[in-house]
């Protein structure tokens, strides 16, 4: 579970990195090298920044799950739990 996490969290990283700077930098790479076309850079721009977005909210909609996962599987007391106990010992006081 953990490797799987780690392995999340590096790909999350590199998205959650993505800057409107660095994706125009990564554009204007191209551009030199001729594998792009400058008029274009709008829209790769965007689309860089919508994906990056997109894979920052994935990530953490992925380890909100797991989070929640695990904790389900582990033997905690829930807030109700909680509840009921705090009424039965302010029962056993009253008396």
């Amino acid at each position: 579970m953990f490797k799987t996490l780690d392995k999340l969290m590096m790909a999350g990283m590199g998205a959650m990195s993505m800057s409107r700077e660095k994706a125009e930098k990564i554009f204007d790479e191209a551009v030199q090298k001729g594998k792009a076309d400058k008029a274009e850079k709008r829209s790769f721009v965007k689309e860089m920044l919508d994906n990056a977005e997109k894979a920052r909210a994935d990530l953490e909609k992925l380890v909100s799950n797991q989070i929640n996962k695990t904790l389900s599987e582990m033997p905690l007391a829930t807030k109700e739990d909680i509840q009921r106990l705090e009424q039965k010992i302010d029962q056993l006081l009253a008396r």
